[in-house]
């Protein structure tokens, strides 16, 4: 549009200028915005390029507008007027003035000159520069009103984002997630490019990364501080337990010796209160985030991160008395399970041989090692139900009854009620609650049909099995091996996961089982020798 006002009375030379500048312009416009991480970098500088072009242009019109066109000039009100909608500082408006001014003035002489009037050219210049100062109150006006707008929404969104970040932190079960997601929504909030979080290791009292962050679309070397610099403003907060702010290509620290960057960065210290001292606090990590190169942050951000580091230290402190606090009741209860095994010389240790073959079989199915977690939780809890059953029950040697064979059945559900008070993952749960499901659908408790039967439960289905048909029981011996490959082959897709019971074999035909009954058989044998000598010195 500018350049139309204007085209009839300018020249070639300076016509082919412009469309050039602009084709240059919109050709580095397209490359950076194809570019996510690209326009991260500049896309600030592009806005400056773009203002800047637009004055360029301006100038031009003015300069060849003559007598056709004596208001061209205020044209440089778009300028100064995107320049207030931007919210940028004053300064930043007052060189924009300057240049415009200057700009302005030279356009006009350059213009009265040509057009060989006769008027004052003092005094256009005057007249035109005072508009073009009244435009720079106008966007000056703006740019404050537009400041006091933004800052208020944006607090209400910083507010709103700790808030809900707060609420989540609660939801977190292991340590990483939570603090992965309390380093992006640091990141987010403070505009950072990228960020990390490091805690003390409680044993080396290293610090160790336990989450990293970077924002959608960097990559590359360039996308992240060296790893020297950014540790040296990890151990700088740890032995000060003060946090710090460092700007683009300098240091706002006094007496940090934590070197440069062309990037800004703050780091501020996860602080929690030691039971062991009542008025210092201890360093449980590091929050650090770094800024764009050669943009700074904004007033509010090293504020953000403060207020994002106290709620991520007291959700990990948190989280981490909780976890041991399971952790206790599950020792508890696995001494529990123990206890209620002992009570049988042949039962003893089930709930630990059911576990180890489970386990095995899962890394033979290269399970993952989280889902192996979950296995071997489930394993040993899984018949902590039976401490509702009767030892005339648990320790018959005969044929149960229909009302005994009842009140077995329902120890898969008392184990999974005995756990769910402890908060267990809802796997765990479901592998106790099922370890008596068959793949035909007619196990107990619930008749599970096969498609409904996960990979793990499958598992703990044939290692349990196995153990009972493995071990000894008051009323049989143990089954030889020749036996009982026949009776897991038997069983192999038509009560039993076919594939667990193939990785099953494949275990015991390399021996493996044997060193996890080592010990049952040697007790079993003692206890048998026993039994013989007993009888032999009653006869």
């Amino acid at each position: 549009m500018l350049g139309v006002t204007s085209v009839s009375n300018m020249p070639t030379a300076h016509l082919m200028a412009i469309l050039g500048i602009v084709a240059i312009y919109n050709g580095a416009l397209t490359y950076f915005v194809s570019n996510p991480a690209k326009f991260g970098h500049a896309g600030r500088i592009l806005s400056l390029v773009s203002r800047a072009l637009d004055a360029i242009i301006i100038t031009f019109v003015v300069a060849n507008s003559g007598a056709s066109e004596p208001l061209a000039y205020l044209l440089y009100w778009f300028v100064l007027v995107s320049f207030g909608y931007a919210s940028v500082q004053m300064r930043i408006l007052l060189a924009a003035t300057g240049t415009l001014l200057i700009a302005n003035g030279g356009a006009t002489l350059y213009a009265i000159n040509k057009s060989g009037s006769s008027g004052s050219a003092v005094n256009e210049i005057v007249i035109r520069s005072l508009m073009i100062v009244f435009g720079a109150l106008v966007a000056a006006y703006i740019s404050k009103s537009r400041s006091r707008d933004e800052l208020a929404s944006e607090r209400g969104s910083h507010l709103h984002a700790i808030l809900d970040c707060g609420a989540r932190l609660t939801s977190f079960r292991n340590v990483h997630d939570l603090a992965l997601y309390a380093l992006e929504s640091a990141v987010n909030q403070t505009g950072a490019a990228g960020g990390e979080l490091l805690l003390v290791d409680d044993e080396s009292g290293a610090l160790e990364c336990e989450a990293f962050f970077v924002a959608d679309g960097l990559s590359g070397e360039n996308a992240t501080p060296a790893q020297a610099l950014l540790r040296s403003y990890a151990n700088w907060v740890v032995n000060s337990g003060r946090e710090f702010l460092v700007t683009a290509g300098g240091r706002d620290v006094e007496d940090a010796d934590v070197g440069a960057d062309d990037r800004p960065a703050m780091s501020a210290p996860l602080l929690w209160q030691s039971s062991s001292s009542e008025s210092e606090n201890s360093v449980l990590g590091v929050l650090t985030v770094w800024g764009y190169p050669e943009e700074n942050f904004g007033e509010d951000a090293l504020d953000m991160l403060r207020i994002f580091a106290v709620i991520s230290g007291a959700a990990i402190v948190n989280l981490r008395l909780y976890t041991n606090l399971q952790k206790s009741f599950l020792r508890t209860l696995q001494s529990l399970a123990n206890g209620l095994e002992a009570r049988d010389e042949y039962t003893r240790g089930h709930s630990e041989r059911v576990m180890q073959v489970a386990c095995m079989i899962a890394r033979e199915l290269e399970v993952p090692g989280e889902s192996v977690d979950v296995l071997r939780n489930a394993s040993l809890l899984h018949d902590i139900g039976k401490i509702g059953v009767p030892d005339a029950i648990l320790r018959k040697a005969g044929k149960l009854s229909v009302e005994e064979w009842e009140t077995m059945r329902r120890h898969p559900i008392v184990s999974e009620e005995i756990c769910r008070p402890l908060g267990l993952p809802a796997e765990v749960l479901f592998l106790i609650k099922h370890h008596h499901e068959r793949l035909d659908g007619k196990g107990y408790p619930s008749g599970l049909p096969s498609q409904e039967q996960p990979l793990l439960q499958r598992i703990l289905v044939v290692s349990d099995s196995f153990d009972a048909m493995r071990s000894r029981r008051p009323y049989r011996d143990r089954m030889p091996q020749e036996e009982l490959t026949s009776e897991l082959n038997k069983s192999a897709g038509r009560t039993l996961d076919p594939t667990v019971v193939d990785a099953l074999r494949r275990l015991m035909d390399r021996g493996d089982m044997d060193e996890v009954y080592e010990e049952h058989d040697r007790m079993i044998d003692g206890v048998s020798a026993q039994a013989k000598s007993k009888k032999q010195l009653a006869a």
